[in-house]
């Protein structure tokens, strides 16, 4: 059996928390595929020795986001507020998961946030994030976090906003690519009720006839022996707006995306996660 063929080995889930609106969206989601796939999860809190390391120079003050009052930052009071939010966040993930009687770990680390999540995530076959953290203020703008991640090859990262949670139907966008094969059997790995007619909607990406139909047949051949239900449709472009419009008529309950391919450029893909209001797998 070729590697596109093979479902999608899920047995141990990441998720990044730091009690933020977004990763709170991000754990329930964590928790609902641990509990559906035997999996264990795994919670981790990082304290940014970054913002420790500024709280050490003389030149740097905060500003009250009520108040706007200017103060120096005090290291021992930062520190105090880190061990206050580790705290809160360990008690978040245990009482969430200890109501899914799901495996699971957690730990907290210091170090910056992105090569600790990365080294963590290379240990996971999912990791889940929130969109953002407690530090943007703009709503749907991308934390840092996830930005960092869009160049990585990290397997399968899902990302959730406030309010969102995994449903269906799952949306796969296929180019024919090598990393859209893989997208295309993560969505159908993920799918909630295979045995039931809940289709899974494929977005042919071509802007001619001729190559959506060789695209589908593609797609057809890859999950035919799976018994999956497909509906197929044509993507011409993966501009914002007509995507928007087509998960909207379709219902979509995930977008699965093949991340680093061509037809997605970096900022395509930004310009997605920070506009689409629905959990978004990103496929690696």
């Amino acid at each position: 059996m070729s590697e596109e063929r093979q479902a999608l080995s899920i047995e141990r889930i990441l998720v990044a928390i730091d009690a933020s609106p977004h990763s709170l969206a991000a754990l329930e989601a964590a928790v609902d595929l641990a509990a559906r796939f035997d999996a264990e999860l795994a919670g981790i809190f990082v304290e940014d020795e970054n913002l420790l390391r500024l709280a050490g120079r003389p030149s740097v003050i905060e500003i009250g986001i009520f108040t706007a009052t200017r103060r120096r930052i005090d290291g021992e009071e930062l520190e105090r507020q880190m061990r206050v939010q580790s705290r809160r966040v360990r008690r978040i993930f245990t009482l969430t998961t200890e109501r899914a009687h799901v495996r699971r770990s957690f730990r907290v680390v210091r170090g910056t946030i992105l090569s600790e999540v990365l080294a963590a995530a290379s240990e996971a076959d999912v990791l889940v994030l929130g969109q953002a953290g407690w530090s943007l203020l703009r709503r749907g703008q991308l934390g840092s976090t996830v930005r960092g991640i869009l160049p990585e090859k990290f397997g399968l990262a899902l990302i959730l906003k406030e309010g969102t949670c995994l449903g269906e139907p799952l949306v796969v966008i296929y180019d024919g690519s090598p990393i859209a094969k893989r997208a295309l059997v993560a969505a159908d790995t993920l799918r909630r009720q295979p045995d039931e007619d809940q289709a899974l909607i494929v977005l042919l990406l071509a802007e001619e006839r001729q190559r959506a139909h060789v695209l589908q047949g593609q797609a057809a051949s890859l999950l035919g022996h799976r018994g999956t239900v497909v509906r197929y449709r044509t993507l011409r472009s993966t501009n914002v707006v007509q995507l928007t419009d087509i998960l909207h008529t379709e219902g979509c309950g995930m977008l699965v995306l093949p991340a680093r391919s061509a037809a997605l450029q970096s900022s395509t893909l930004v310009a997605l996660l920070e506009h689409l209001e629905l959990p978004v797998l990103l496929v690696t």
